[in-house]
């Protein structure tokens, strides 16, 4: 590459006007819930005419998903930063479902956003799922977890994290907390690690995303 380009591409006028619908609904929704808001709201926090939102979302319920889909996108980063340099199926896998569920007690309003994803991120082998996917890959093929199929185990853990986190949403903190370390230690049950391993990894996982401890690691 030419050292005189940049390797980050400026966003055009239609992405930043798309990102500026987002924003906007994202601020109102957390402030109402996205049943409570409407699009002219959202047009008019966002600084733009009504008909520019049909350029971009087919209805609310669009936006929606796009929104959804930044806040999955955005703990995928989280959970990539925490389990930077380890290379354990089982804490990688701990880490991953506590980044989730902590999210869901500390951000309820975009939690529920993020549910609204449920039946479009269903896919196993799907472009969304991909780090699950190699977590568990990597506990298979090490044989570290003990696992049917690979596409199972995805879904047990997708099924396990998106009921967790409807829970967490609606959960006083110290029960979700207690519950999220319950749902992670049985995930890591049902693919094959001992209960007492289990446990201990699911409770390091928990604290750290909840905020009581700097981080995880083996």
């Amino acid at each position: 590459m030419s050292d005189t380009l940049s390797p980050v591409r400026a966003k055009s006028k239609r992405e930043r006007t798309r990102d500026g619908l987002v924003a906007a609904a994202e601020t109102l929704f957390a402030a109402r819930g996205p049943d409570a808001v409407s699009i002219d709201e959202i047009t008019a926090a966002a600084e733009v005419a009504k008909g520019t939102f049909y350029t971009h979302f087919s209805d609310k319920d669009d936006l929606e998903r796009a929104l959804a889909s930044l806040v999955r996108l955005e703990l995928e980063g989280d959970v990539a930063r925490v389990n930077n340099g380890i290379d354990d199926a089982g804490v990688r896998m701990a880490n991953g479902l506590a980044c989730y569920l902590g999210f869901a007690a500390r951000q309820p309003t975009r939690a529920r956003t993020l549910l609204r994803l449920q039946s479009a991120g269903a896919d196993p082998q799907g472009p969304m799922n991909e780090g699950v996917r190699s977590d568990v890959k990597l506990g298979a093929d090490s044989g570290r977890f003990e696992v049917v199929s690979v596409n199972a185990a995805v879904l047990i853990a997708l099924g396990a994290c998106l009921a967790g986190i409807a829970y967490s949403v609606q959960a006083p903190g110290s029960r979700a907390q207690r519950t999220a370390g319950e749902i992670i230690a049985t995930v890591l049950r049902a693919f094959g690690l001992k209960a007492a391993e289990s446990r201990k990894l699911a409770e390091t996982a928990v604290a750290a995303a909840f905020g009581k401890t700097g981080g995880n690691g083996k």
